[in-house]
């Protein structure tokens, strides 16, 4: 699998902001590309062995799951079934794209917090232990997000327009090609820098006009390091300088500081 050229870091993503940007307001997911299909696939078969894992939903949320569902239904044409409400609409018209649907609806303390969601490619995070949570606990193992992150974030949110839907972009390095990676695969220092992945998340966020909640999607790419670097032989010095420039505790929270001196030394032999 690759990773689309324009999702592709570079050596500011070392420091840690929202690095949003406008996004078209009638596209809600990702597009569709060769690789669409395969994550539809793997999804699906997540939704049936592991739903539990994969769907999230505190109640008084049907709103909110319905007009997204319905948003993203006809973005792309796709016919809805009528009958199903609440967390069952999203999970219908979620199984059927690519990207990962998570709802961020206003408590009565005026706090965004995770209310609903459909995620089978977690990034070593866990569904069920962020809902009801407002951001700073979502966010809470983050480094450093309390200081450098957290009001940037509360203020990006609160100014989200309906008519402005932003996107942006979150890397890391994994050892393991698994989408669906809700824990912190073991370290593997002894695994070639080459034969471990860049995985990188296309991430939208919307304020819809009705519910007001925000809706924040996720579609997930990974590629080899040995593929990225022989495909876009410029990758080798920009993850060279990325990975050298990282805060030791980001490094560490994104799980680079095993493979971080190692790594290094690979990008610049490529």
């Amino acid at each position: 699998m690759t990773i689309p050229d324009h999702l592709l870091p570079d050596e500011n993503d070392a420091r840690l902001r929202v690095g949003a940007r406008p996004l078209p307001i009638n596209q809600w997911v990702s597009e569709v590309d060769e690789q669409w299909q395969h994550n539809i696939d793997l999804k699906k078969h997540l939704l049936t062995s592991r739903h539990a894992d994969v769907v999230g939903y505190v109640a008084g949320n049907d709103e909110a799951c319905e007009e997204t569902a319905q948003g993203i239904a006809e973005s792309l044409g796709l016919a809805q079934d009528q009958t199903k409400r609440g967390i069952n609409a999203l999970e219908d018209v979620v199984a059927r794209v690519a990207d990962d649907v998570c709802i961020l609806t206003i408590n009565p303390d005026a706090e965004l917090v995770l209310s609903a969601g459909v995620l089978c490619a977690p990034n070593r995070w866990q569904l069920a232990q962020k809902l009801g949570r407002p951001m700073q606990a979502v966010h809470a193992p983050v480094a450093r997000y309390d200081t450098d992150l957290a009001r940037p974030v509360d203020a990006f949110l609160t100014r989200l327009a309906v008519d402005r839907p932003m996107w942006r972009t979150n890397w890391g390095i994994v050892n393991d090609a698994t989408f669906f990676q809700p824990l912190i695969p073991p370290p593997t220092p002894e695994m070639s820098p080459g034969d471990l992945f860049l995985r990188v998340e296309f991430q939208t966020l919307r304020r819809l006009p009705t519910s007001g909640a925000v809706v924040f999607t996720i579609r997930t790419f990974q590629e080899q390091l040995s593929n990225l670097v022989a495909r876009v032989p410029r990758m080798a010095e920009v993850l060279a300088q990325l990975i050298d420039s990282l805060p030791d505790n980001v490094a560490q929270y994104k799980s680079i500081a095993p493979y971080r001196e190692s790594l290094i030394t690979w990008c610049s032999q490529h």
